[in-house]
């Protein structure tokens, strides 16, 4: 395949499968599910014909496309036809795959927005990874959109017809269950066991569908950080339950998440309850900050005697060692000779400098 028919294929399928394959908007979702979590997956997108051969610049892309995304999804019953959708001549792609259990499902719905996908005989849940950013970090979702806008950058037409396809979407999902629903947060079919969301009315970070709620009293758990600990890089955090998630905070801040990604600096607190009251917490810090050094300087000479100091202001010393000694803080050093210093924070943070003394 020509490098850049591949491109323009991922660019544009990814965006219009974007909301398809992963979160669900598109005109049909239609997903069966059994009690191993074995079931089907079912879906259709659509985009005016005339539009998709603009963008593709008359390219006979039907053959590729197919290729490329059966290399994704080998498993996968995989269909790109034209046909006539209410007086208009669509590309329509059809999208069916038997599930083997729930693993099969979670990329499905997942991989756009970074979903996070829950099943078992107490609930079902979908919801959207909780990710707090800076306010000067860029959405990482402003690349894709950049590169795209970039590929389209002389066709403003053809781009503002594509984003208003993409925003006119029908963006429905119906899962049928072999439980009945006690509680959800979409609509409950006539037979009790199957469930429609309308996603694009829905402003809501999780779908659920309560078929009962146990009498456990086992309390949440944390994967992916430890009580107490300090970590220099972010952290995924998941929440596992028996029981349906009720809230989730992480310090001040509320979620409906059972995944989370942080990776600012500072001191997490997060408390997650289940709908029967069980409670856990869980107490880290994130520290990507190195220890700060005074009294000497990496690669320098000294015609005298020097004091070290350090410190760490966030999550502390673990150790520091003056040539492969332990040293404290307010160390003096006089004699001659090729000093190698290396001072660690409890987070992993290390800073190693070597100086000299020549006096």
């Amino acid at each position: 395949m020509p490098k850049t028919l591949k491109k323009k294929l991922h660019l544009l399928f990814v965006l219009m499968l974007m909301a398809a394959l992963c979160t669900g908007c598109t005109n049909h979702t239609q997903i069966s599910l059994n009690e191993n979590g074995s079931g089907s997956f079912e879906q259709n997108a659509s985009i005016e014909k005339a539009l998709w051969e603009e963008l593709m610049d008359g390219s006979d892309s039907d053959e590729w496309i197919l290729t490329y995304f059966q290399t994704l999804y080998p498993q996968a019953k995989i269909t790109f036809s034209d046909e006539d959708l209410n007086g208009t001549v669509s590309k329509v792609f059809h999208f069916s795959m038997d599930l083997k259990d729930i693993s099969d499902l979670k990329p499905l719905l997942s991989n756009s927005e970074m979903f996070s996908v829950c099943y078992n005989a107490n609930y079902f849940s979908r919801s959207r990874l909780y990710m707090p950013m800076e306010e000067d970090e860029d959405d990482p979702a402003y690349g894709f959109s950049d590169e795209l806008e970039q590929m389209l950058g002389s066709k403003p037409e053809a781009m503002q017809k594509l984003v208003s396809e993409i925003i006119n979407m029908d963006c429905d999902m119906t899962i049928s269950f072999p439980y009945e629903i006690a509680d959800t947060n979409g609509s409950v079919q006539k037979d009790g066991k199957t469930v429609l969301w309308n996603l694009e009315q829905m402003q809501t970070e999780r779908l659920y569908a309560l078929f009962q709620t146990s009498n456990s009293v086992v309390r949440p758990k944390f994967e992916g950080a430890a009580n107490g600990k300090a970590y220099n890089t972010g952290v995924s955090l998941t929440i596992t339950s028996e029981n349906l998630l009720d809230k989730v905070k992480v310090n001040d801040e509320s979620t409906q998440s059972d995944s989370l990604f942080l990776s600012t600096e500072g001191v997490y607190q997060v408390t997650a309850s289940d709908i029967n009251g069980n409670t856990s917490s869980l107490k880290f810090r994130i520290d990507t900050t190195k220890p700060a050094i005074s009294g000497v300087k990496n690669g320098k000479s000294y015609k005298s005697a020097r004091t070290i100091r350090f410190s760490d202001k966030g999550s502390g010393i673990k150790y520091a060692s003056l040539n492969g000694q332990t040293i404290k803080s307010g160390k003096k050093v006089s004699k001659n000779g090729t000093y190698t210093l290396e001072v660690c924070d409890k987070a992993g943070n290390l800073k190693r400098m070597t100086f000299k003394i020549k006096a």
